[in-house]
């Protein structure tokens, strides 16, 4: 996933920042439930739009990574 090796790079091009941590949110209009369960499994936020409202996908005992 793309997305992983950003956060991966982060702290190399901001390095103000390598005290803190970092976690990853995927927001997505539309995603297969593939992208979705990859997505959780690696330990990122899904967010997304539905009925016009923004919503958090956080399954019962999903952990967030920190970067």
């Amino acid at each position: 996933m793309f997305f992983k090796l950003i956060l991966q790079r982060f702290r190399h091009f901001f390095p103000e920042h390598g005290d803190k941590k970092l976690y990853g949110i995927l927001a997505v209009v539309d995603a297969p439930e593939e992208l979705r369960r990859e997505a959780l499994a690696e330990g990122f936020y899904l967010a997304g739009i539905h009925d016009e409202q923004f919503v958090m996908e956080t399954p019962q005992g999903f952990v967030p990574r920190s970067w």
